[in-house]
C-alpha cells in the first residue's frame, strides 16, 4: 500500500538511518555506512535504479577492504613503512689503482 509520496505504510515510524547503522556494524562494513547516505542522495538526484545504488555502495566497501587488506599485509610482513635514500650512509670500497 503506497501513500502519495511513494513510501509504504509499513515504513511509517521506521528509523532507516538507525537501521542502516546497526546493519553495517553487524556486517562490519564501515565504508558502506559512511557512503550510504551520500550515495543515496546522488542516486535520487541522478535517478539510479536500486541495483545501481546497491552496486555503488558495495563497490565502496570492496575498495575500502582491498585498501585495508594491503595495509594489513604490509604490517604483517614487518616491512618498514617508508625508506628514503637520503637517510642512508653508503660506504663504498676503496678503489685501488694499478
Amino acid at each position: 500500500m503506497s501513500t502519495k509520496n511513494g513510501t509504504s505504510q509499513a515504513r511509517a515510524g521506521r528509523d532507516v538511518g538507525s537501521e542502516l547503522i546497526y546493519l553495517t556494524k553487524a556486517l562490519k562494513a564501515p565504508a558502506l555506512r559512511d557512503a550510504a547516505a551520500r550515495l543515496a542522495e546522488r542516486a535520487r538526484d541522478e535517478g539510479w535504479s536500486h541495483e545501481e545504488y546497491l552496486a555503488a555502495c558495495l563497490q565502496r566497501e570492496v575498495a575500502a577492504r582491498d585498501s585495508r587488506g594491503a595495509e594489513g599485509r604490509i604490517r604483517a610482513a614487518h616491512l618498514p613503512s617508508r625508506k628514503f635514500a637520503g637517510g642512508l650512509r653508503l660506504r663504498l670500497p676503496a678503489v685501488r689503482e694499478t
